[in-house]
């Protein structure tokens, strides 16, 4: 499928090789291969053909001017073919990578999947596209376009799996990682899904993102389209490596971001322990026996009203609900606090003052000494 802008172009080219081959035909008196004529390169076997008349000898000075000028007139032909295949090249590639440019704003890899064999029709030049999945020596026909999405051919081979001993080129572009261009599916080498799709030739280019092929995409014109050439052959490589190198990309994102939230879980994990045992009733002193000078000493702190003072705001209103009768509970839903930071609080609270436990804070509160 050529683009528009490609159309007129090979249109006047072809033309005017029709035009010569015309007079190829009065001047040598017989045809050139036909099959290479009515090709858009038919300069080549045409010059070689009246080359071959001229060193023969022209019959006369007439023919010799007239087939010297034919001779002249090929070679500004093969000339504007070049010209013409460099800028449909040029316009092929740019329109690859504005593909590919759309494809850059994808990061996720299965998005790429759904939408490459589409971008590839729209932007590059086919007419069916066929991406493949390839793992351990085994080929599988996976996604298409939508031009051939329900046909019935792709539907009998998709998910299939192949081997790739039975794909001969397909084995051959695995390990040596290059492109591939088929002009004749009768090719024994050809895998007969190709037959299938009923394709007379095809372009075939690895996926190989970190320098593993992990796939194929397949291309060509469609069933009675015109016959792929290297240009579709390059085009498609292009689009291939430019796809393998943003398919590793959103791989790679994928995997930080599953990373990611594995250490977002552990710290949860990590932070709900710790709050655990910051938030916990600690008894950080014994009852002491009475009798002891430890016991004497801690008495007559407990006794002091400095314990008191030490306390922040917020603590002295947890410990007055103490005194009050209230539950963790209850405090937390009067402070519009969590259970956990009022039992924060109220370990902070018994350390200060000293106390063993709530009815000791409770008699400090009250300034109560307790034997």
């Amino acid at each position: 499928m050529k683009s528009s802008c490609d159309a007129p172009a090979t249109s006047n080219v072809s033309g005017r090789a029709t035009d010569l081959f015309e007079r190829a035909v009065r001047l040598l008196g017989v045809e050139p291969e036909r099959g290479r004529a009515d090709a858009v390169d038919a300069a080549d076997a045409l010059s070689a053909a009246c080359a071959e008349r001229l060193l023969s000898g022209a019959p006369d000075a007439e023919s010799t001017a007239a087939l010297a000028r034919l001779v002249c007139d090929l070679q500004d032909l093969a000339v504007e073919q070049a010209e013409t295949r460099m800028a449909s090249r040029a316009r092929r590639i740019a329109r690859c990578e504005r593909g590919l440019s759309l494809l850059r704003t994808v990061i996720s890899s299965k998005a790429l999947e759904d939408r490459v064999c589409e971008e590839i029709a729209a932007n590059c030049g086919f007419a069916r596209v066929l991406l493949s999945r390839v793992e351990d020596g085994v080929w599988r026909p996976w996604k298409v376009n939508k031009m051939i999405r329900d046909e019935p051919w792709f539907a009998a081979w998709v998910q299939r799996e192949i081997l790739l001993d039975d794909l001969v080129l397909e084995a051959e572009l695995l390990s040596e990682r290059r492109p591939g261009l088929v002009t004749n599916t009768a090719d024994p080498r050809v895998h007969p899904i190709i037959r299938a799709g009923e394709a007379t030739s095809y372009v075939v280019a690895p996926i190989t993102p970190a320098g593993r092929v992990v796939g194929f995409l397949h291309a060509d014109h469609g069933s009675g389209g015109h016959t792929c050439d290297e240009t579709d052959r390059d085009v498609l490589w292009a689009f291939s490596e430019g796809f393998g190198h943003l398919y590793e990309r959103s791989v790679l994102v994928e995997r930080l971001r599953l990373q990611r939230d594995r250490v977002r879980q552990t710290l949860a994990v990590v932070g709900a322990a710790l709050e655990e045992l910051t938030e916990a009733e600690i008894e950080l002193v014994t009852a002491p026996d009475d009798d002891t000078p430890v016991a004497r000493t801690a008495s007559s702190v407990f006794r002091s009203e400095g314990g008191l003072d030490e306390l922040t705001a917020r603590e002295r209103e947890v410990l007055a609900l103490i005194a009050g009768g209230a539950s963790n509970q209850e405090i937390a839903e009067q402070l519009v606090i969590t259970v956990g930071t009022v039992k924060t609080h109220v370990k902070h609270i018994l350390a200060k003052l000293g106390a063993v436990n709530r009815s000791q804070a409770i008699a400090a509160y009250h300034g109560v000494v307790q034997d």
